[in-house]
């Protein structure tokens, strides 16, 4: 049986990488002549460029930065220079992950360190530029990937500004006279499958940011904040974020990179579903095993999930979905090719342990799949 293990990352708890060895370790201790395919996929967030790093061939560069509250730290991303293409992953920099859950706060927060990155990666030659948004600890809409390339903010008495999210609502004036590169010899890309808007109810803040560390007040000023920036942005560049579907994503980075320095927004999901040539891998296979942390309501909205699910359809090949937390179970049931879904949880316990005996469980998901799906093939072969 030839099986397709394809997962996103379960967040904060193991990566796509990670869970495909897990369970392929599980299935063939069950059922060792299971002929496993591995390929774990990303959103655009964590993860990402390991799965684009598999399919392309790329470098791996590290480069000193800054953490989302400027302290020194190394990154990584992707050189291309064949291609003279750069993809650098926000969340390596600028993620959430890199800070304690009760010290986040994106009032406080700057995008600088991915602007380091991508400064890095133009002085190494690059001339395309794609970004894969997600999982950021900011609400800073690029000003510190700005100011890292050579923008200057000021407010209305002249004043120069940090580049954090509290600062958004005060930047009356942006000068880029000292941009560190030619706009016309360099392009971006962002990659994303988040589609909200810049700023209001459905907007980066009021979306995002309590996730990152904002109480109602701050939800409230940040979106306030972005509002202004998109005025200011619109008097500079004649573009207004807000008319950009995605450019909430990633804290508004997405509608700030694309303002100031002209970036395409397109699907992380498509975009690394055909870096992976995830359709014919699909195609050859007779099932497909896939997942994340949470399958619910979201899962089911253009995300990475259901794009495979609407591939797999496509070429009716059934479908296992595995994750930490299950909800929406009525929908799932609705999903024509979704053959069985479960949460790897299987007795009551604290998202701490949960998290840290994420891996051991997966595994042994994959022993009982390993179970299953071998009965299934030997029924299959009586009935034949």
């Amino acid at each position: 049986m030839k099986i397709l293990i394809s997962p996103d990352k379960f967040k904060d708890a193991a990566t796509a990488a990670d869970i495909c060895i897990a369970l392929e370790k599980g299935i063939k201790s069950t059922f060792p002549e299971a002929v496993c395919t591995l390929k774990p996929l990303a959103d655009g967030g964590e993860g990402t460029l390991e799965s684009i790093s598999l399919a392309l061939n790329a470098q791996w560069i590290s480069c000193l930065t800054q953490d989302p509250f400027f302290n020194p730290i190394e990154a990584k991303y992707l050189l291309l220079p064949e291609k003279k293409m750069a993809v650098i992953e926000t969340a390596r920099a600028s993620g959430i992950e890199l800070i304690k859950p009760e010290n986040r706060n994106c009032m406080l927060t700057s995008s600088i360190g991915t602007g380091i990155l991508i400064r890095d990666a133009i002085e190494k030659g690059a001339t395309e530029i794609v970004l894969t948004v997600g999982g950021t600890a900011t609400n800073d809409a690029a000003i510190g990937i700005a100011s890292a390339l050579g923008v200057r903010y000021f407010d209305k008495d002249g004043e120069s500004l940090l580049p954090i999210g509290q600062n958004l609502r005060y930047i009356h004036k942006i000068d880029d006279s000292e941009l560190v590169f030619n706009r016309n010899k360099v392009s971006f890309i962002i990659a994303t499958d988040v589609e909200n808007p810049f700023y209001g109810q459905k907007g980066a803040a009021h979306v995002f940011s309590r996730q990152k560390g904002a109480d109602e007040e701050s939800v409230l000023l940040l979106d306030s904040g972005l509002k202004n920036y998109a005025s200011v942005l619109e008097k500079h560049t004649q573009i207004n974020p807000q008319n950009i579907t995605g450019s909430g994503a990633g804290g508004g980075i997405g509608g700030g990179v694309a303002a100031l320095f002209g970036a395409k927004i397109i699907s992380a999901a498509d975009w690394i579903i055909k870096l992976n040539d995830i359709e014919k891998h699909i195609s050859e296979s007779q099932i497909l095993i896939t997942g994340e942390g949470k399958i619910d309501s979201q899962t089911w909205e253009g995300k990475l999930i259901s794009r495979l699910l609407n591939l797999a359809s496509n070429y009716q090949v059934p479908v296992i979905a595995i994750c930490g937390t299950l909800q929406d179970v009525e929908k799932i049931a609705q999903q024509p090719n979704v053959m069985y879904a479960t949460s790897i949880l299987k007795s009551p316990m604290t998202l701490e342990k949960a998290i840290v005996e994420t891996l051991d469980l997966v595994e042994k998901q994959g022993i009982l799949l390993g179970k299953l799906m071998k009965k299934l093939k030997s029924s299959h072969e009586v009935g034949s």
